[in-house]
């Protein structure tokens, strides 16, 4: 029986460890799927200025110039898809991290308050990501079964993906590298058009200026951009509208709500200021918003502010962006160029960040 017992202990042990062996071979043959989440490897302490947000938020706000040139702490919390309820999570886990009198950017799209994602496909790949950052108490969604499969040992669910075992080990992009590939699992044949993400150093020298550019005169797009580039935003534009509200009931969920007042009430527990956002958007993808939801979409975020007395700018139709298409990557995201112009009138703009930014 002792025998038996010891035997059964080795073998098991002998399972696990080529288990290991198995799993490491395979996640270096094989490219991360969502290694935009690397970002969350480095959070810094005494964060004073973050965003959250979905991809919205994640192309909309560029902190280097705070964060190299004045030593400010910040961090973009924002993923492509991110919904409010990982938007607390993941403001929950890193509360600790927030610097008393800081300011916290909560980004209000059009899609907030139902789900952007609506494919089990898509849900589930977002479901996946949150594994890799969150710890299990702070995961709504948490399973242990997926975390075992699909994070711990990923080749558990390697499926006809195994073979990938056979094949010579890939090189991993830098972390840099790695923020810089936001992918949109539902538009990942048309997000090639989109501007890498990479600063030029003109960008950075704007960056470092600390000054908005000059507004543009609001002149037609036809009369700058040729028809190509037209008729890329066009599609850009009926393509993420399509995604956003089409195949929907119910733009306005009760629980979306409540998660959007959770983060705010949990910034003021930490005595960090929110603010609600909305960033720009183009022509080409605002002209598919009917006059009626917009007025219940304003109308909701109203009630929200007042009710839990914070601070509302909308961008969304903001003359110097919509027509302006040299600041967007697609219809609904702005470049890196744009984001840069963005975050330099939100430190000029915004009082609550203008104020801040001279006391410290």
């Amino acid at each position: 029986m002792k025998s038996f017992i010891v035997k059964s202990v080795l073998a098991v042990c002998l399972t696990l460890c080529c288990l290991f062996y198995l799993d490491i071979m395979y996640e270096q043959k094989t490219s991360d799927p969502i290694a935009e989440v690397n970002k969350f490897n480095i959070v810094p302490e005494g964060i004073q200025i973050a965003n959250m947000g979905s991809s919205h938020g994640d192309a909309a706000f560029n902190w280097d110039f705070l964060t190299k040139e004045r030593n400010f702490k910040c961090f973009n919390f924002a993923l492509a898809s991110q919904p409010y309820k990982y938007d607390y999570a993941l403001l929950n886990m890193h509360q600790n991290d927030l610097a008393e009198g800081g300011i916290v950017f909560i980004p209000v799209s059009y899609f907030s308050f139902n789900s952007e994602a609506v494919t089990p496909e898509d849900i589930e790949a977002i479901s996946v990501r949150y594994y890799r950052i969150l710890s299990p108490q702070y995961n709504p969604d948490y399973s242990l079964y997926k975390d075992l499969v699909a994070i711990r040992f990923p080749i558990l669910s390697a499926g006809d993906k195994i073979f990938e075992l056979f094949k010579p080990p890939i090189t991993f992009p830098s972390l840099s590298e790695n923020r810089q590939n936001i992918v949109y699992a539902a538009e990942a044949n048309m997000e090639e058009g989109m501007s890498d993400n990479t600063i030029s150093d003109n960008e950075m020298q704007l960056a470092s200026e600390n000054t908005p550019a000059p507004d543009p005169a609001p002149v037609s797009p036809e009369e700058i951009y040729d028809t190509e580039k037209i008729q890329e935003f066009e599609a850009k534009g009926y393509a993420r509208y399509q995604r956003h509200f089409e195949n929907k009931t119910d733009y306005f969920q009760d629980d979306k709500k409540q998660e959007l007042i959770n983060i705010i009430q949990l910034c003021k527990s930490k005595k960090v200021t929110p603010v609600l956002i909305t960033t720009p958007f183009t022509v080409y993808y605002n002209q598919y918003v009917s006059d009626q939801f917009l007025y219940d979409f304003y109308t909701t975020i109203n009630e929200i502010a007042v009710s839990q007395e914070v601070s509302y700018y909308d961008y969304s139709h903001d003359e110097r962006f919509e027509t302006n298409l040299q600041y967007f990557g697609d219809a609904d995201h702005l470049n890196p160029e744009g984001a840069i112009y963005f975050t330099n009138l939100l430190m000029e703009e915004i009082p609550e960040l203008s104020a801040y930014l001279a006391s410290h």
